[in-house]
């Protein structure tokens, strides 16, 4: 069976690049005989060097901006991806958005032309706001209308989608939940790194772009008022740097709490350096919100990731950390406001054994969330088309 992948990225930078390669991979385990197509968008991240030499890539969608194109470029785009897509359809059995909205209204124009199923993936923030665009809301209903399944990652996502999508004739029953997972034990061996300055004190450690969704100034906040109760700790901040106005309110604030030295962002870092930080941590928090621009966090691989490597975590409710996080067994969930994540911080920075029952609780469910079993539940959903089609 020949499948074709729609994403804009194969990398271990970012999650939907972590999320295609592991699903792809674990399909493959599963069933022996999927031949893998990927396409890939321009300007995509770097591809990871985990990526099977087998695996036909080729790079042919739109930037991942394509959404936020004036117009004429984005119709331009639009007839580009969709040309380039139809030929790598050609002789396809299934084809699966992995990308969210537009990418995945190309993934089903070429599909219906193809006239075989269409599969996409529900991720997030890219799944609901385009149908609060002015601009793009009935392009994004009749796609969804029209994709014949749609995974989503969390349930907070698939409760997001259906309720947005109701009254349009949308059948809830097309969702389906199948949250993401983890390769767990690429977490549990110990990285042996020398000189890095992380190993030297106890850290809190958030990883995520810097961007308001990512609600990095709600933990600073939380932060700052507790710097002095826990003089020897540290903050570490993995991510890429946007250089906005959005990071220079950040480090502004951190100047003037007198925290320079104390909290670190890092940019983006080597995956084993990723894997030493989130082992080293005493406490992984992130914190995303509801931005300005209707943004959320659909999931939060990195939950999991934390969990994985043993590490306590603090997350928010109202976002995908509900489906990665349970609260009070592999770490906390706690409200969007700044002493709710206050004091869920003070209580796991204060109590080193709390901190520990909720790393071996996390690790053990993180080993259970494998993504043969994701696999598993996608190729169901494959096999349901299939049946359907006659295939």
């Amino acid at each position: 069976m020949k499948v074709l992948f729609l994403t804009d990225s194969l990398s271990d930078l970012d999650g939907v690049g972590r999320y295609s390669m592991r699903l792809i991979s674990a399909l493959e385990v599963e069933r022996a005989d999927i031949e893998v197509h990927v396409l890939l968008a321009r300007k995509h991240r770097p591809t990871s060097d985990q990526v099977p030499a087998h695996w036909k890539v080729e790079v042919a969608l739109p930037p991942d901006y394509y959404f936020y194109m004036s117009p004429l470029r984005f119709w331009i785009w639009r007839a580009y991806g969709t040309l380039r897509t139809l030929w790598a359809a050609r002789d396809v059995d299934l084809v699966h958005a992995i990308k969210d909205f537009p990418h995945n209204q190309i993934a089903l124009d070429v599909a219906k032309l193809r006239k075989v199923p269409v599969v996409a993936t529900a991720h997030g923030t890219y799944t609901i706001q385009p149908l609060f665009s002015e601009r793009h809301r009935e392009r994004a209903r009749k796609t969804y209308l029209g994709l014949d399944k749609i995974v989503s990652v969390s349930h907070y996502t698939a409760r997001l989608l259906c309720k947005h999508m109701a009254g349009s004739g949308f059948d809830d029953r097309k969702v389906s939940v199948v949250p993401n997972c983890v390769a767990a034990e690429r977490y549990l061996e110990p990285r042996e790194l020398p000189d890095k300055p992380w190993a030297k004190s106890p850290f809190t450690l958030a990883i995520g772009e810097v961007k308001e969704r990512k609600g990095h100034h709600l933990w600073l906040g939380a932060w700052i008022r507790l710097a002095s109760d826990f003089p020897e700790w540290q903050h570490y901040v993995v991510g890429r740097l946007a250089g906005d106005d959005y990071q220079r309110r950040l480090e502004q604030d951190i100047a003037d709490a007198g925290l320079t030295g104390r909290i670190h962002f890092l940019g983006n870092v080597r995956e084993e350096e990723k894997i030493d930080l989130l082992q080293r941590a005493e406490v992984f928090v992130h914190t995303p919100v509801t931005a300005a621009d209707g943004g959320f966090e659909g999931f939060g691989i990195v939950y999991l990731e934390a969990s994985a490597a043993g590490t306590a975590c603090l997350g928010t409710n109202d976002s995908g950390a509900e489906d990665a996080i349970v609260d009070g067994e592999t770490g906390l969930l706690v409200d969007q406001s700044p002493v709710a994540i206050e004091a869920g911080l003070r209580r796991l920075m204060g109590d080193a054994k709390l901190r520990a029952r909720f790393g071996v609780q996390g690790r053990e469910r993180a080993l259970s969330m494998t993504w043969q079993k994701n696999a598993q539940s996608v190729l169901q959903l494959y096999q349901e088309l299939w049946d359907r089609d006659g295939k």
